[in-house]
């Protein structure tokens, strides 16, 4: 079962519901679905548990009863067949038959609790959202541009949402999403999915604390090469000094970090430093290495 079926199913759970709120959610469902005007009515899904609650609210809220289809592939087809059904449907959410639903109808919601509702019941039929492992991403893809614009709308005026929704367009659809983890998050949370949201944070948690440790482990890789590269140069510029002109060209303290090194190509700037018969410090130890460089570059010339 996918991440965004199971959000549904959760969604579905929800028990309780006032009568405005359950006529909210049933408006939300309708308005969504694949087709809801006069001349044509139904709802084409993947998820029974939808196609079933579409089919249980159309006779609950509106009176009529659907006609329920199951194709071989496994998708459901629930349309109202007859004019008069479709006209009833509309009437009971504020249309008529010229006034087509392209348009939110405000004054079905009473309470915020039916706003709610009617958002449950959008996601259920024009909504997805990603599996958290492979990526962040929530959308409620709707077929009329005003209807789009109104949800757009209705989501960024919501008090309990601080989300701001982004819109494209695809196959002639209007599709509004989210693509950041905290505006998923609270959206699954309003929705009453409240486990689908833990378990989303739990995954953007993982996820942090791997990139975290993947970024240390680049600094610290980087830094490493960076280190093998300054000792390789360094442990070369030495060797150059001693097979020329010799070691005893040096000054003591240049001399024993010279010996030093070649000695212990591996070791840190600090590491040399501890192990000087007078210890320095790193940066102490960095300058004489530099130092014993520029020599064996004045001897090459």
């Amino acid at each position: 079962m996918s991440f965004s079926a199971e959000v549904k199913n959760e969604i579905l759970s929800t028990e309780g519901m006032d009568e405005c709120c359950l006529h909210a959610f049933a408006y939300g469902i309708m308005l969504f679905s694949r087709a809801f005007s006069y001349y044509d009515m139904y709802l084409m899904t993947e998820h029974s548990g939808v196609a079933e609650k579409y089919c249980e609210l159309m006779e609950k809220v509106c009176g009529v009863k659907p006609n329920f289809i199951k194709s071989d592939a496994g998708k459901y087809k629930i349309e109202i067949p007859d004019k008069e059904d479709r006209l009833k449907v509309l009437k009971t959410f504020g249309y008529d038959k010229k006034n087509g639903a392209s348009r939110i109808n405000w004054s079905n919601f009473t309470d915020d609790c039916c706003k709610i509702a009617f958002l449950k019941g959008a996601f259920l039929t024009c909504g997805t959202v990603n599996d958290p492992n492979k990526n962040y991403h929530l959308e409620f893809v709707v077929p009329y541009m005003n209807l789009s614009k109104d949800l757009n709308l209705f989501i960024s005026d919501y008090p309990d949402l601080s989300v701001i929704p982004k819109s494209i367009t695809r196959n002639s659809n209007y599709v509004i999403y989210f693509k950041d983890s905290e505006s998923i998050e609270d959206l699954l949370t309003v929705m009453g999915a409240f486990n689908s949201s833990l378990e989303r944070m739990g995954v953007k948690m993982y996820k942090d604390v791997r990139n975290n440790v993947n970024r240390k482990l680049n600094f610290e890789n980087a830094n490493l090469d960076k280190t093998i590269s300054a000792a390789s140069k360094q442990t070369n510029a030495i060797l150059h000094i001693k097979n020329t002109v010799g070691l005893s060209y040096l000054s003591d303290d240049l001399r024993e970090l010279a010996e030093l090194r070649i000695e212990n190509p591996d070791m840190s700037l600090r590491e040399l430093g501890n192990n000087l018969t007078n210890p320095i410090s790193r940066s102490g130890v960095n300058h004489r290495l530099q130092k014993l460089c520029e020599i064996a570059a004045e001897i090459k010339k």
